[in-house]
């Protein structure tokens, strides 16, 4: 036993050597490194199912019951998330960008919700079949894609919510949700999709 607890102490003496020799010279040393204990952060989950997503839709339908029974906005839960669909005639001007006025206050209440989830966001852009080409926009794809972006700067400039969270698309008139012979397809065709996800990513 003796003999054995000598030989550990040799080992260790020789080791410690070695380690001072390398220091010294400059050589690099192997290190554990620590990390300390995280603070205790409270994290929010993301709502990914319809169960979790319920409340959220609940209260969208609450504060957005007057531009629902108007015809002015559709909101719904589907597979991707909760989908708030804005009718272009009642927040653009006919083959314009430019939010009215009189939205602001709807999607302030939007934004309210959205603010409440930790969800990302995605603004998606939808004209309908009839070929369009002013001053500013020389197809549907621009102006759907101009329409998502304008929702998604009001989003984030007016009502403070982090661009990281957001993104846009832009689909023309290739994601209809009506027939597009009709005058009013067409109108339901026009639409700006605010679209909470249930995914984790954009």
């Amino acid at each position: 036993m003796v003999s054995w607890a000598d030989l550990l102490t040799l080992l260790f003496a020789a080791l410690m050597v070695l380690y001072a020799e390398a220091a010294r010279n400059g050589l690099p040393v192997v290190r554990q490194a620590v990390t300390p204990k995280s603070a205790d952060v409270p994290i929010r989950p993301e709502p990914r199912t319809a169960d979790e997503l319920a409340p959220s839709l609940d209260r969208l339908r609450e504060s957005l019951s007057r531009e629902i029974e108007q015809g002015k906005v559709r909101v719904s839960l589907e597979g991707r998330g909760i989908v708030v669909s804005l009718r272009d005639q009642a927040y653009f001007s006919s083959g314009s960008d430019e939010i009215a006025a009189q939205a602001l206050e709807s999607m302030g209440a939007v934004a309210a919700v959205i603010r409440d989830l930790p969800n990302a966001i995605r603004l998606e852009g939808h004209s309908d079949s009839l070929p369009i080409h002013n001053a500013r926009f020389r197809d549907n794809w621009s102006l759907s894609a101009a329409r998502s972006a304008a929702v998604l700067n009001l989003l984030e400039a007016r009502f403070g919510i982090p661009a990281g969270r957001l993104a846009m698309a832009a689909y023309a008139d290739n994601q209809p949700v009506a027939a597009n012979e009709s005058a009013e397809g067409r109108a339901r065709n026009r639409r700006v999709d605010i679209v909470i996800l249930s995914q984790r990513s954009l």
